[in-house]
């Protein structure tokens, strides 16, 4: 017989969970192993085994795992490196550059620019800005912003000149407002002071440049217009008048200068006052008038045009026919033989909207 068990049913019990759990704990430690340690074992076992066709199958897989990478990795290498280009890819590549370059040049010279005109600027004395001030309080003007601008556009001798004269615009003044009216009287002022006796030509305005006398002002009007041209462009005031002349004398004009040289023993007053209306047209150059009615204006162009040296055609044309011409102006066949008589060619009824579809102007 069983002897009869002792206690509480609560102290009996823990002691069967405890061996409940002692034993769950001895059966987690011979917890069967997964899936992917069977895979590897059994992979590891096949190694063992031979590596005859199972590793020959295994480099095929790495090599077409691996292939389709190449092209990645070739493209990275060509990114990584300069493309080639062509000639005609490389030559437009270096016109940008070149183009680049000369642009931030020309900015970095507008910018040098700009901080050169705010130092002068900044440089012009406090006296001058007393003086604008001055003036605009003793006008009234002090809030007008366009008598200000003209003012500080002024030299401080001018606007001495100003404050000395007790000159006033005309506030009330229906057609021209205070600055304009300013800058009249200040462009009066400065030609004043210049060289006067009506119309100036390249003499006169050359003597009053250099303070030169009388004596200097007649040997510089003697010269022949190859001298005069060679004194007016290399004269300094460094050297003597005379040898500079001098120099002149024994000077010849170069081949560039055909132009220049095209009359060089004709006066030279007249011939540099009569060039420098052409002083852009090249000798050798043809030139034509259209639409001249009565052909004065194209005699006195071939006839200028002889008195230079111009060797180039004068063509004269009319948009009128000539029985229409000899209608309207009496004097037309003799304008017209004198134009012969300088070389020059003249055609009627001649529209210049359509000179590229006129016969007789093939080959201009």
């Amino acid at each position: 017989p069983e002897a009869p068990v002792e206690g509480s049913l609560d102290e009996i019990l823990p002691e069967e969970e405890d061996d409940a759990a002692a034993a769950a704990g001895a059966g987690d430690s011979e917890i069967p192993p997964e899936d992917d340690e069977i895979d590897d074992g059994l992979r590891g076992d096949d190694d063992e085994e031979g590596q005859g066709e199972d590793g020959e199958e295994e480099a095929a897989v790495v090599d077409e795992l691996v292939e389709p990478q190449a092209p990645k990795q070739q493209v990275k290498r060509n990114s990584d490196s300069e493309p080639e280009l062509d000639d005609e890819m490389k030559d437009a590549v270096e016109g940008v550059l070149r183009l680049k370059r000369l642009l931030s040049r020309e900015f970095d010279n507008d910018e040098r620019a700009k901080k050169r005109t705010k130092r002068d600027m900044d440089q012009r004395s406090a006296a001058h800005d007393v003086k604008v001030s001055q003036l605009l309080n003793k006008w009234g003007l002090a809030a007008d912003s366009m008598t200000r601008h003209v003012l500080e556009n002024l030299s401080f001798a001018e606007l001495q000149y100003l404050i000395t004269s007790n000159y006033s615009p005309d506030t009330h003044n229906m057609w021209k407002s205070p600055a304009e009216l300013l800058q009249t009287h200040t462009n009066q002022v400065r030609e004043s002071r210049g060289p006067g006796g009506g119309p100036l030509d390249v003499v006169s305005a050359f003597k009053y440049k250099w303070k030169l006398d009388i004596l200097q002002e007649k040997l510089l009007r003697s010269l022949c217009h190859k001298d005069l041209r060679y004194v007016l462009r290399n004269f300094d005031g460094r050297r003597p008048l005379l040898e500079v002349v001098d120099a002149a004398r024994r000077s010849e004009p170069g081949e560039e200068e055909v132009s220049t040289a095209a009359v060089p023993k004709a006066p030279g007053v007249q011939g540099m006052g009569r060039y420098t209306r052409l002083e852009l047209i090249d000798p050798l150059a043809d030139c034509a008038i259209f639409g001249d009615a009565n052909l004065t204006f194209a005699v006195n162009l071939a006839m200028h045009r002889k008195a230079l040296g111009h060797v180039g055609r004068v063509i004269a044309t009319t948009f009128e026919n000539l029985e229409t011409l000899q209608e309207r102006y009496k004097e037309i066949d003799e304008t017209i033989q004198r134009l012969e008589e300088l070389y020059s060619e003249v055609h009627h009824g001649v529209d210049c909207t359509r000179i590229a579809i006129d016969q007789r102007f093939d080959g201009l």
